[in-house]
């Protein structure tokens, strides 16, 4: 145990009384004596009545899906070079929140380019499509995808990039297939999907929403309720205000969000890697949404989903928490699945923020007992904040 730790575990014993475990009047059955505590959860503590009042934290997942992603890595220079190179952080300065940054930073991705079409050369990677827009080369949307990937990356956010494809046969206008991203929302605690070719993302009651969510409110609940928001502005549109006209290229015509844009997200491929200017997209560990829509239309051969609702929407930058007792000591557990994970932090009742193991041996008191929890990663950037509150009786 670090010192750090260990100073931390003395502040928690001296923040409360000892646990007195005596379990032969709890609510608990002594067999759970060793089991997670949920929500609601009751027990006797120095013949106090004791109650779990709330445990929110997001899940940790592991699964086929967690394993096939591979992520950009701290230690690779590419990222300080095309953070530092294009001040990133300065483009993102303006943000109220994390995800207003966030929209800033598509907003900057779809200014970047000058010409828009078939591309004019393979560049990868944020560094090389930045480099050839600077010497004149044209791009699609694979490659505005791929630049927003990289420069979230060097700021410590997660963006994939998803392939799309229309389920039907033959495209009613424009092209066929399209591609964009999804970011990870510490803010949202959720993906949200950011077009940076269309500077948009699409929100249903005032939330944002990921490409699976988009997918279901376009084809089976006629993208009624979705409001189209573009650009750092905001403005937010309906499905009757469609087209929208973006920007005019030389050689191309008008770039635009069409009234059948969201037929494309018929299929939905999830590339599996963020390190985009070191290895390109992963197209072989990909895997795709469809159902029986997409019947009669071909498309690539990959690993379909059993439950596309939740599979490939696994969190990330989580403190995930359980409680337990063992031996009579109530304990908190954190486990995360954060890229460049750095450290657990916690926050005592109304204490400040301080880095933590990843197990707790917690002295509880009279009264309200809070614990707040969060990850921090390599970029300083934190996560979304777990708690959970144990009352205990004051007579």
């Amino acid at each position: 145990m670090n010192a750090c730790a260990a100073a931390l575990l003395g502040v928690f014993g001296m923040l409360g009384l000892a646990l007195n475990a005596s379990f032969g009047e709890s609510a608990i059955p002594s067999s759970a004596a060793n089991e997670t505590l949920m929500q609601g959860a009751t027990f006797r503590w120095n013949g106090r009545m004791a109650t779990v009042d709330k445990l929110e934290s997001l899940p940790h997942v592991e699964s086929e899906y967690t394993r096939r992603f591979t992520f950009d890595s701290f230690a690779n220079p590419k990222l300080k070079e095309l953070r530092d190179q294009y001040q990133l952080e300065q483009v993102i300065a303006g943000g109220k929140d994390e995800f207003e940054r966030q929209v800033l930073l598509m907003d900057w991705t779809h200014h970047r380019f000058k010409k828009f079409g078939k591309p004019t050369n393979d560049a990868r990677g944020g560094l090389a499509i930045l480099s050839g827009i600077e010497n004149g080369e044209t791009y699609f949307c694979a490659h505005y995808a791929q630049l927003l990937a990289s420069a979230a990356a060097s700021l410590g956010w997660v963006d994939r990039e998803l392939a799309l494809r229309r389920h039907q046969g033959v495209a009613k206008g424009g092209s066929s297939e399209h591609s964009t991203t999804e970011i990870w929302s510490n803010q949202h605690a959720k993906w949200i999907m950011l077009d940076p070719t269309s500077n948009m993302y699409l929100e249903k009651g005032g939330v944002p929403l990921n490409a699976f969510e988009i997918r279901e409110e376009w084809f089976y609940h006629e993208g009624k309720d979705l409001l189209f928001v573009v650009g750092k502005e905001k403005k937010r549109y309906k499905k009757q205000d469609l087209p929208i006209t973006l920007a005019h290229f030389e050689g191309f015509g008008n770039l635009t969000i069409d009234p059948d844009e969201l037929d494309k997200y018929g299929f939905i491929g999830y590339v599996p890697n963020t390190n985009l200017m070191d290895a390109g997209e992963d197209y072989a560990q990909m895997f795709i949404v469809k159902d029986k829509l997409c019947e009669g239309t071909k498309w690539h051969v990959r690993k379909l989903p059993e439950h596309p609702e939740s599979d490939p929407y696994f969190p990330i930058d989580q403190a995930a928490l359980s409680l337990r007792f063992r031996e009579g000591e109530l304990s908190l557990m954190m486990k995360t699945f954060t890229p460049n994970f750095k450290s657990f932090e916690v926050r005592l009742d109304e204490g400040e923020w301080k880095t933590a193991p990843s197990e707790l041996s917690w002295k509880i008191r009279p009264g309200r007992n809070r614990v707040a929890a969060r990850v921090v990663n390599q970029f300083g950037v934190t996560g979304p904040v777990s708690a959970v509150e144990v009352r205990v009786a004051d007579n």
